[in-house]
């Protein structure tokens, strides 16, 4: 009679952990692939929120109140929003924290939807388990404006560079204007199926509208672009400019 009772028991448990949400012991996530070895987090994370920093997607959200103290991180996952792309690409699989926060400085493409979602997450290696998933939340990333009339002009000091900033209308207090990144190609080369740009500085950190390129020679005709730095995003490229010969010659 023991025997019968203890195991009705165990399949009353069985049948309790299945109703449950998220994943029982020993089960296989089929979105993640993951097989626990401990009962998933029951709960989701909820109130997930998405919005454009200087830094990146700030995402936020709310942990689940009755499992805080057994979350050891969170699974942020994103996907791009297109008719035929429907792939949910994991941004990071765990945290490692309980906060409820991440930046991801990834979403880069200018003029994208995306959507993210977050999983709690609860042990580590062979012991993690995910939970099911947050609410989904969406955010479109900006077109910040590219710099514009770039010229190049051989001086003999070197090629001195000038442009205009984008429009003024356009304006982010979360994403100013940083800097410019600017490149210049041989013009010889700039007809190759793959021409290959040399970054003349990533960054000028300075929203100075010229640049003085003191480094090429007279004997090599340049050509220049230029883009605009706002935050962790960049523009489209301006140019080209050119073709113009540097100041310096091979013995210099």
């Amino acid at each position: 009679m023991t025997t019968q009772r203890s195991a009705a028991l165990a399949m009353l448990v069985a049948g309790l952990l299945l109703l449950l949400p998220g994943l029982a012991l020993g089960q296989t996530d089929p979105q993640t692939g993951t097989t626990s070895t401990q009962s998933t987090p029951t709960a989701a994370p909820t109130s997930l929120t998405a919005s454009v920093m200087a830094a990146g997607v700030s995402l936020s959200w709310t942990a689940p109140t009755l499992e805080t103290a057994s979350i050891s991180g969170y699974q942020v996952e994103r996907r791009r929003v297109l008719e035929y792309q429907t792939t949910w690409v994991t941004v990071v699989k765990s945290t490692g924290t309980a906060d409820t926060a991440y930046v991801d400085g990834t979403a880069n493409i200018n003029g994208a939807n995306y959507e993210y979602r977050v999983r709690a997450v609860r042990g580590e290696g062979d012991d993690r388990a995910v939970s099911t998933v947050s609410n989904l939340a969406s955010v479109t990333i900006p077109n910040p404006p590219r710099p514009v009339d770039l010229s190049a002009v051989s001086t003999d000091d070197g090629v001195q560079l000038s442009w205009s900033a984008g429009h003024l209308s356009w304006q982010s207090v979360s994403l100013s204007l940083t800097g410019y990144e600017i490149r210049r190609i041989e013009t010889a080369h700039a007809g190759n199926s793959n021409p290959e740009w040399e970054v003349l500085v990533d960054n000028t950190n300075s929203t100075e509208t010229s640049y003085l390129d003191a480094t090429g020679f007279t004997s090599i005709e340049y050509s220049y672009a230029i883009r605009a730095v706002h935050g962790y995003l960049r523009s489209y490229w301006e140019g080209i400019a050119g073709p113009v010969n540097g100041h310096l010659t091979p013995e210099e």
